[in-house]
């Protein structure tokens, strides 16, 4: 069992997350932006997070920057639904900004529990 930080705007795709990764037997908390991803993240202090790119207040790639300057071996798992082209434009800087892995929106249960699992062992 992990403990898990998802990070995304949108509170249905927060539960489903949330869900997958219970039924997994992981331990998750949860953060609506960037700026409460990180202050869960020293609270919490999670094995991984799983970091929604495009938020409010604080968008995920700032939230990866200062989270890689506070914890540059924080395991992070990036993901973006922000269409074919600008998605992956947007997940490419991700891997740039740090993160080890990243998955495109809509996920799959199946590719979310092998990316913690791979990520997790790594």
């Amino acid at each position: 069992m992990a403990k898990i930080l998802v990070v995304d705007d949108r509170a249905e795709i927060r539960s489903a997350l949330r869900l997958i990764l219970e039924r997994a037997g992981h331990e998750v908390s949860l953060a609506k932006n960037g700026q409460e991803a990180i202050d869960r993240f020293q609270s919490v202090q999670p094995d991984l997070m799983i970091l929604d790119l495009f938020m409010p207040i604080m968008n995920g790639f700032d939230a990866l920057f200062i989270l890689r300057q506070e914890y540059p071996d924080a395991k992070v798992i990036a993901v973006s639904g922000g269409g074919s082209t600008m998605g992956s434009d947007a997940l490419q800087e991700a891997a740039e900004l740090g993160a080890q892995m990243t998955l495109q929106k809509p996920i799959m249960p199946t590719a979310l529990i092998e990316a913690v699992s791979r990520l997790l062992v790594a």
